[in-house]
């Protein structure tokens, strides 16, 4: 993104936050490795905090941004996923106190998104951490707040997973997650039209099981939600324990992704662990009802 529209942005979201109360202090980032893979380490935006921790510039990073007040469920998923896969930095990021309640996580989510991108530019700017080393993973509220903190970075995030990213308040939200977020941004609809995005968002959509209700979940749709979750973190470990990817049928329109009548060719492969750069399109894949879900 150029510096012009950066500055625009960024002046837009400083008159969108004012009224709103999320400090610093109330975004907190806790950092796991391999060599603390169970008790996170708190890391404030300052060098001195960052001397003193785990964290390891020679290593990339995966940033984790959760939903509505859900910062334990979702990295107890994805934290130990990633950090089994691969020697990485995981920086889980907290901010359950700006998204207590939905309608508060959409009206503070520019703010998250504004520290998030500030704590990556201090990185940057100190310890001459590229931007290219990261993945933002975001779920729900937090898919869009990756979009946010992904437009307001200093340089471009090469990838952004995006999982059930939320519905209600985002169709006309400036913030919303879009494909000039970062280098590749990759979404997963599991509850769409219910509690997530129902359109496409991003350069590759992924819909399983028509991208509304997923396989072993019957009509409870908080349980879909959090099958998107399993899924990312299986997609995750799946080369590590040598089992099935999922692996997309594409498809020539959005309405033939929820009927689940697309004919096209098998040729993506959602999340995974590595460092993606190409993709696009919609996609969708059949899952198991319970894990392991990937069906290959």
């Amino acid at each position: 993104m150029c510096v012009l529209a950066k500055y625009f942005l960024l002046a837009a979201l400083a008159v969108t936050v004012s009224s709103h109360s999320l400090g610093p202090q109330d975004v907190v980032f806790h950092l796991f490795t391999r060599n603390n893979p169970g008790q996170s380490q708190v890391l404030f935006p300052t060098v001195s905090s960052i001397l003193i921790s785990n964290f390891d510039p020679s290593l990339r990073t995966i940033v984790t941004i959760h939903g509505q007040g859900d910062f334990g469920n979702f990295n107890a998923f994805v934290v130990p996923s990633h950090l089994e896969a691969e020697n990485v930095n995981v920086l889980a990021v907290d901010w359950s106190v700006g998204s207590t309640t939905y309608i508060d996580g959409v009206s503070q989510a520019n703010q998250c998104g504004l520290i998030i991108a500030q704590f990556i530019n201090i990185l940057s700017s100190e310890f001459s951490y590229s931007p290219e080393q990261y993945r933002i993973v975001g779920v729900g509220l937090g898919a869009h707040v990756a979009a946010i903190a992904g437009r307001l970075v200093n340089g471009n995030i090469p990838h952004i997973v995006a999982i059930d990213p939320s519905l209600h308040g985002w169709t006309h939200h400036p913030g919303r997650l879009g494909s000039d977020a970062a280098g590749l941004v990759e979404v997963l609809h599991a509850t769409a039209g219910f509690l997530g995005y129902d359109y496409p968002l991003g350069d590759i959509d992924f819909y399983p099981n028509g991208g509304s209700i997923q396989n072993g979940c019957g009509i409870d749709i908080s349980c879909s939600h959090v099958f998107s979750i399993a899924f990312y973190s299986e997609s995750v470990i799946a080369p590590s324990r040598n089992a099935n990817d999922f692996v997309g049928t594409a498809c020539e329109s959005y309405e033939q992704a929820i009927s689940m009548s697309c004919q096209g060719p098998r040729d993506a492969v959602f999340g995974g662990p590595g460092v993606k750069t190409s993709g696009s399109g919609i996609y969708t894949f059949s899952t198991a009802n319970s894990s392991p879900f990937a069906q290959g």
